[in-house]
């Protein structure tokens, strides 16, 4: 991050700091959000949901909260931005979900990373898309970009 001269970080939420539709932040998950903050980096949580345990999450980490995103429009990631008082090019938006998450973030001038999902339960409509990720990662993953 270093490297990339990243100052914040745009979080998704369910499936990536969370379980899908739940408040359980693993305390290992907290230590490292807490050591993001004590080496400067900035975080914001965006996620596409309106439920109250997101709201819960960003709470207990302590960090802003972008709720009903609508994910990939890059509005929710401008928001995020201002929250983060950064521009583009110093964000990373992080998220388990490629049409969603990585899109967004470059829709809204960001690098972006994919993770892994941290739980098997998803909305149904995140399935479906998973359907649909799954040949371009695959892709990815047999040279079609560097580092993937």
């Amino acid at each position: 991050m270093r490297a990339w001269d990243i100052r914040g970080l745009v979080l998704d939420l369910d499936n990536t700091i969370v379980p899908w539709h739940t408040s359980d932040l693993r305390p290992s998950i907290s230590a490292w959000f807490a050591g993001l903050v004590q080496g400067g980096v900035r975080g914001c949580l965006l996620t596409n949901n309106y439920g109250k345990q997101a709201s819960v999450v960003a709470r207990a980490l302590g960090t802003p909260i972008v709720l009903g995103a609508l994910k990939p429009v890059p509005f929710g990631y401008r928001r995020s931005l201002e929250h983060l008082q950064i521009e583009a090019r110093h964000a990373l938006g992080v998220g388990d979900q490629l049409y969603t998450d990585v899109l967004g973030a470059k829709l809204a001038g960001m690098r972006a990373a994919l993770v892994q999902p941290i739980g098997r339960r998803e909305f149904p409509t995140t399935r479906l898309m998973r359907v649909f990720e799954r040949p371009v990662l695959e892709h990815l993953r047999r040279g079609g970009m560097p580092g993937a």
